[in-house]
């Protein structure tokens, strides 16, 4: 007799020799790597004995019953400064948090239609923690505009040693971008989500310093990608979402008309304001992204359908319960959104009792 399941290696040895089974693995196994063919292992021996084994191993690890997927948006043309150079940054995250982390394969090969999300496999502490940990790795972008400078009036020059010095203090990137036919000049100021008050402060000592002002008084804006189909649900019945953000942040948010936009910007989100205003409000509109938790829960599981309503109003959530084909087992699909991502592992907690 034999049985196929997935399995960590570490045990292999002991659980052979307490139970008296032969056991073979691939040699390069990954724990909650999600795809269309599984790694597994086999256990070999006497009927009884491989049963012992199955109980033991799973006693143990029972991957299947805790592993939870994780569905988020991030924008696709942010994907490879998540994923850092030779793949760095989403290894350390997939090593800290012992999760697995899929993005699209599409995006690849398909020009026209991006996808913006991504997938983390895993226990659900470590999901959530991955999640915070791939929104810490965004990019923050703060941008403002210089006086227009006399005609023989050079722009700044970002190496030099005043500029070499906000770069390396702060640990962001400073460049200067003169529109065409025109004398105004873009100050960007690059940095990651994770050291947010560096960048912040970089951008308000840029501002004194090339402007005469207060970083407080001078508008900055940012760009934010959002896939077109979540835009009205964001903004609101009556843009009553945007402006209550609008209304506690102090900035000006801006989305594109979907119908005279052009295909590469249909999904840029325009925030102008104060330094601050604007990060808060970039905040708050990551949080109205989508979230999506999928797991399996026993067929033998039944909270009912009161129970279910009652669960998507306490908690405001979605859910979905479907049993799977030939298998003991049910798919559940919870939905809500990322300022509300709590909600989704407490909903996972109370179906499953």
């Amino acid at each position: 007799m034999a049985l196929i399941f997935v399995f960590s290696t570490c045990l292999f040895l002991q659980v052979m020799e307490e139970t008296n089974t032969e056991i073979s693995w691939p040699a390069k196994l990954k724990i909650g790597a999600k795809s269309k063919k599984d790694p597994h292992i086999k256990v070999s021996g006497q009927q009884e004995a491989v049963s012992a084994a199955k109980d033991r191993i799973m006693a143990i690890l029972d991957t299947k019953s805790t592993r939870v997927t994780l569905k988020l948006d991030v924008p696709h043309t942010e994907h490879s400064h998540v994923i850092g150079k030779g793949g760095n940054n989403i290894k350390r995250v997939m090593q800290d948090t012992g999760c697995h982390i899929h993005f699209p394969d599409s995006n690849r090969n398909n020009q026209a239609e991006k996808s913006n999300q991504v997938s983390i496999a895993g226990q659900p502490s470590g999901v959530e923690e991955a999640r915070s940990k791939i929104r810490e790795l965004l990019p923050l972008v703060f941008m403002f505009e210089l006086p227009v400078p006399g005609l023989l009036q050079p722009l700044p020059d970002p190496q030099s040693p005043t500029m070499q010095h906000i770069q390396n203090t702060y640990n962001v990137s400073v460049t200067f971008k003169q529109r065409p036919r025109s004398y105004a000049t873009t100050v960007i100021i690059r940095g990651s989500v994770s050291n947010a008050k560096e960048v912040k402060e970089a951008t308000a000592l840029l501002i004194e310093q090339l402007t005469g002002n207060i970083g407080t008084t001078v508008p900055v804006s940012m760009q934010l990608e959002i896939a077109p189909q979540h835009h009205l649900f964001i903004i609101g019945r009556g843009g009553a979402n945007m402006k209550q953000i609008m209304q506690r942040t102090g900035a000006q948010i801006h989305f594109p008309d979907l119908n005279s936009s052009t295909p590469q910007r249909r999904g840029t989100v325009f925030i102008t304001g104060a330094i601050e205003s604007v990060f808060l409000a970039r905040q708050h509109l990551i949080g109205c992204l989508p979230l999506t938790l999928m797991f399996d829960m026993k067929e033998d599981l039944d909270i009912g359908q009161a129970g279910i309503t009652s669960l998507m109003e306490h908690l405001d959530v979605f859910i979905s319960i479907k049993p799977k084909p030939k298998q003991p087992s049910k798919s559940v699909i919870v939905k809500s959104i990322e300022r509300n991502s709590s909600n989704l592992y407490n909903t996972r907690e109370r179906l499953l009792g």
